[in-house]
């Protein structure tokens, strides 16, 4: 993290970073059904440039298909992270690269992030929302 601000209990915020670590890890070594694993059961995934993938067979779907075209390399730097009861949410940036599996030039992109976490009885906090945009203008902006 890189001095952000963190608010709710230390368990909390530790379980969440624990969601986000696999998270990152699992899109790192192309992983789709451990990436898949973090989001909740009705969870929604909000790419850009395409529809929003919703429900956990959806995102399995999108997932698989994207990591099965790249090697990544994928990082976030979280800015705020905040939990209210059952629910938080964290807000950041990230950096990714893609090379395609076709050819040796990677794809770079930077942007901002959402996610909203969510805990249910029962079960560990998961991914509820997870939302991206790049801050690359557009070609032409």
């Amino acid at each position: 993290m890189t001095g952000n601000a963190r608010y709710g209990s230390e368990a909390d915020l530790r379980a969440i970073d624990t969601v986000r670590d696999a998270h990152i890890a699992a899109i790192n070594c192309n992983d789709s059904g451990a990436w898949t694993a973090q989001f909740t059961e009705d969870g929604v995934q909000m790419p850009p440039n395409v529809p929003a993938n919703i429900g956990k067979a959806m995102i399995a779907s999108w997932s698989h298909a994207m990591l099965s075209q790249f090697r990544v390399q994928f990082n976030l730097s979280v800015d705020e992270v905040r939990v209210v009861g059952d629910w938080a949410f964290e807000r950041g940036g990230y950096t990714i690269s893609l090379s395609p599996t076709e050819r040796a030039t990677p794809m770079r992109d930077s942007g901002k992030y959402i996610t909203i976490y969510e805990r249910r009885p029962a079960e560990p906090w998961r991914m509820a929302r997870d939302i991206w945009n790049s801050s690359i203008p557009a070609p032409g902006m």
